[in-house]
């Protein structure tokens, strides 16, 4: 029988299975009853949790992807191994199969609806983020994009991921990650870069 009030962990169930639901049937086709049916509850719970079908994808893509964090960071350190420091936080889901699958739902999702793919966008870049940092956080989500559906798809070196150690990877993509941060939106250096 479906749990019609929440417990304690009816939230994180609602969002394991809208996650798991989202990678494997798209956005446009998961179904709220089919994500209550996968939790175990009502779906009446679910618009308790979250006000829509939106927002439950909203907090999953928050969730799953969590890049605004690591990239307000990353563009705001001035150091040389900033580079690297997102890389190894951006790509430290990528080794549970898990959380890639649901990564790569996530962008699924985004290919498949217009709305999904807004949300995802707006997750990139973290609020508040403009002009050159704009450009550069774009830059750098649509290099990782590739190199995760590469990965996904074994179009990358083997060596690169070995025995799921991403350490030759993030080595193999600093430079252009470096040169991402400290470029502006003409390739040259951006004006609060001091260069």
């Amino acid at each position: 029988m479906a749990e019609s009030r929440g417990t304690p962990g009816s939230r994180q169930a609602i969002m394991r299975s809208a996650a798991d639901l989202f990678a494997e049937l798209g956005y446009r086709n998961a179904s709220l009853r089919a994500i209550a049916a996968d939790a175990g509850c009502d779906p009446a719970l679910i618009g308790h949790y979250f006000s829509s079908k939106e927002a439950l994808y909203d907090a999953v893509v928050a969730e799953t992807v969590r890049p605004a964090e690591v990239f307000r960071e990353a563009v705001g350190r001035r150091d040389p191994d900033a580079a690297e420091w997102l890389l190894r936080h951006a790509v430290t889901d990528w080794g549970d199969p898990v959380q890639r699958r649901r990564i790569l739902g996530v962008l699924r999702s985004a290919l498949d609806l217009p709305a999904a793919r807004e949300r995802l966008s707006q997750s990139l870049v973290p609020e508040g983020v403009a002009g050159a940092d704009e450009v550069r956080l774009a830059l750098i989500s649509s290099l990782l994009v590739g190199v995760m559906t590469s990965r996904h798809m074994g179009l990358l070196p083997p060596e690169l991921t070995k025995d799921g150690d991403s350490t030759e990877l993030v080595r193999a993509l600093a430079p252009a990650v470096a040169a991402f941060l400290a470029a502006g939106p003409a390739g040259g250096a951006c004006p609060d870069s001091g260069e």
